[in-house]
């Protein structure tokens, strides 16, 4: 008597599953290679206001190196990009927020640069020079747009 395939296919599914529901789990290790070294910046970093421009991670550096290069060539929009990949780095960086508003000064785009100018003073704690360059370029603006007048001769786009 011959036994029907179909059934011989039942059957050995059926201790497949009987196999396997047996088995117990093993662990498996995680290698401890995997972990990025300690020294590098990590991305989204919080930003101390009292640290110097040398506690900046490279990159954010680098880039504002690249910025101001882009600015002297007269490629003020360029820059601003620049920055502007910078802050997805580190949007807490408060002379990232001051470039842009110097460009957007320069760029006559004066809401934009009086915004970013206030954005960098929230995030430059006690940092009394940015403090003041952010200061002058809000006055600078609000005379540009004739909301004050100013008694000092500044001229902001020159910090």
């Amino acid at each position: 008597m011959r036994i029907p395939q179909a059934f011989c296919r039942l059957f050995l599914l059926f201790a497949a599953c009987l196999t396997f529901s047996c088995a117990q789990p093993r662990p498996v290790p995680i290698p401890s290679t995997h972990l990025p070294p300690e020294n590098l910046p990590q991305i989204g970093s919080t930003y101390s206001p009292s640290s110097t421009e040398h506690h900046r991670p490279v990159i954010i550096e680098s880039m504002i190196s690249r910025a101001k290069i882009q600015l002297g060539q007269n490629r003020p929009q360029e820059a601003f990009q620049t920055l502007e990949r910078a802050l997805a780095v580190d949007g807490r960086d408060p002379m990232l927020w001051h470039l842009m508003s110097k460009i957007r000064l320069i760029q006559r785009q004066y809401a934009q640069a009086e915004s970013l100018a206030r954005k960098s003073n929230t995030l430059a704690g006690p940092n009394l020079s940015l403090r003041e360059k952010n200061q002058r370029i809000i006055e600078d603006v609000q005379e540009r747009q004739g909301r004050v007048q100013r008694t000092d001769n500044h001229n902001p786009s020159k910090n």
